[in-house]
């Protein structure tokens, strides 16, 4: 039985001086600067206290100091956000990386499926390697372990985010995807029960298909016994990926409001997880095409439901991203390998089809048949069946970005304010064309350099705008606020993966608008009262005023 009341747990909290800490911002910026910033490297973060918990009772003490004393508390966990989402503006910050325990497994006879519970300082690799190679010796719970070792399928966790050393809290507090949620969808659809820290300490242990929505709203009662209204949202989200905001839909599941949160309503400690069996055999191929219409062509046939194949990923190379590829390998590439045919070519689509052992023949026909209606053979093609071979494609994927990466670092010795552009907005099926043409036309107009490639199996492209100095930054930035009017009138996300963060909060405005805005912060003031947890990240506190975007 369902009802839309949850109760909060009370849980010992640790001694808060047997917590390890290291004190002074001087001290943690000179020897502990790692853990002040995620990829983004934004703004100029700081902490007066840095905090390592080592289990939930640490994070409840540590939530109980920190709202007695009205300080703000940011999480750090595997710091490979995007967004600025960990980067701390003071007060206290707290590293979850050594909450990495696999607590227990077990089988839903009912679903027939297997999960898994783990704390979530647990990177995603090596949650993945324990499961695939059955190493679940350090289960805190053996559980169903016997039967789980005795079943002859091989499991995993799907989700695989880019930067796969993402902690599993992480993940799921981004509602995390990458290049295979194609098939596979993001975190959300994977996570079937969560343990999240309140900041005043309380804790709710939160299961799929319990606490759901009536009305419009939840009701949750407190440790001391009060109780409060939750009022779920009620914009609209997009039908598409999505990483933008707090998740809300009519009669809606407590958990996916925890879900993508990006941790500003709670610390998840726990989360258990859903396996899926591993495919036996995958192809991968790198397709290489005259035209960029002609590789969107392509694109529309093999994700259409009369596709002869399911692909897992689908990610798109423009022909500015072949040219960059193009002269890599002219001049070595570094190392990575980078097939001829990029002399040639001016897109590129690289997909995986996965398969069971039995169904190789067929599949591989069907693939070679779905290339040869765009007029493209497998010999003009490369593909491979081994997993080196995925590994080296990956490669020459991740090349990309990482020259774009040193382009910029080059252009910030003369112009130290430069920085990278990179869009994370994605629209649905039928307006693909109409959005990557925008794109084009903006900057081509512009005159500024730039390269778009991603995930447009999802129509989740990355437009990654390369300014040569400050003028061309501020340029940027408007062309940026354009490409979001465009998708959110498309009826799309500003942000389909990296979230929002610090970084983004005034795309978020244009998505959902200041009455959205403020119906996310009416919900976090029930669960954070004091605006302790993760202060700046996703949306503005009351009285706050974003700054106008260029």
């Amino acid at each position: 039985m369902t009802t839309n009341l949850i109760k909060a747990e009370t849980v010992k909290p640790t001694d808060l001086t047997q917590i390890r800490v290291v004190e002074g911002e001087a001290e943690i910026h000179e020897k502990y600067s790692d853990y002040l910033s995620d990829e983004s490297s934004y703004g100029e973060p700081r902490a007066e206290r840095l905090f390592f918990a080592k289990s939930e009772a640490d994070v409840v003490a540590i939530c109980k100091w920190a709202s007695s004393n009205k300080t703000p508390l940011t999480i750090s966990a595997g710091r490979t956000g995007l967004a600025g989402g960990c980067n701390p503006l003071g007060g206290v910050l707290i590293s979850l990386e050594q909450m990495e325990t696999m607590l227990d497994l077990g089988f839903d006879e009912g679903d027939k499926v297997w999960y898994l519970c783990a704390e979530v300082g647990i990177t995603l690799d090596a949650l993945n390697t324990a499961i695939r190679k059955k190493q679940l010796d350090k289960l805190k719970e053996k559980g169903a372990l016997d039967r789980f070792l005795q079943d002859p399928q091989t499991y995993f966790f799907p989700p695989d985010p880019t930067e796969m050393t993402a902690h599993l809290g992480g993940a799921v507090a981004a509602n995390a995807s990458g290049a295979r949620s194609f098939k596979y969808k993001a975190v959300r659809e994977w996570v079937r029960r969560i343990r999240v820290v309140l900041a005043n300490g309380d804790v709710l242990d939160i299961r799929r298909g319990e606490v759901i929505a009536q009305d419009g709203k939840f009701i949750i009662e407190f440790a001391d016994g009060s109780t409060s209204e939750i009022l779920v949202p009620t914009y609209t989200m997009p039908s598409t990926k999505n990483a933008a905001g707090l998740y809300a839909k009519p009669g809606m599941d407590l958990i996916d409001l925890f879900i993508g949160s990006e941790g500003i309503l709670g610390i998840i400690t726990e989360a258990e997880v859903l396996l899926h069996p591993y495919p036996e055999q995958s192809i991968v191929v790198f397709a290489f095409f005259p035209s960029e219409a002609a590789a969107v062509a392509f694109v529309k046939d093999i994700r259409s439901d009369d596709s002869p194949v399911e692909p897992t990923l689908v990610e798109y190379f423009d022909s500015h991203a072949v040219a960059l590829l193009r002269d890599a390998r002219a001049k070595g590439a570094g190392g990575v390998t980078v097939p001829s045919q990029v002399d040639t070519a001016q897109a590129i689509i690289f997909f995986e089809v996965t398969f069971a052992e039995a169904e190789m023949e067929p599949t591989f026909m069907a693939t070679q048949e779905l290339l040869s209606n765009h007029g493209i053979g497998m010999e003009d093609s490369w593909a491979g069946m081994e997993p080196a071979d995925l590994a080296k494609m990956k490669a020459v994927r991740h090349l990309i970005p990482e020259t774009v990466n040193s382009l910029i670092a080059q252009r910030k010795q003369q112009h130290p304010t430069v920085h990278k552009l990179g869009t994370d907005m994605a629209v649905p099926d039928e307006h693909l064309e109409t959005i990557l043409a925008y794109y084009k036309e903006q900057i081509e107009e512009a005159g500024m350099q730039y390269i778009i490639f991603g995930h447009i199996g999802n129509n989740h492209l990355h437009c990654n705008l390369i300014p040569v100095n400050d003028e061309e930054v501020h340029l940027g930035m408007s062309i940026y606020k354009r490409f979001a009017q465009k998708a959110v009138e498309l009826g799309g996300t500003v942000s389909a993966e990296h979230g929002i963060g610090k970084l983004k909060r005034q795309f978020l405005q244009i998505m959902y608008g200041e009455e959205g805005l403020a119906q996310m912060a009416r919900v976090k003031s029930i669960l954070d009262p004091l605006w302790i947890i993760n202060p700046g990240n996703v949306i503005p506190r009351p009285g706050e005023t974003l700054p106008p975007l260029e």
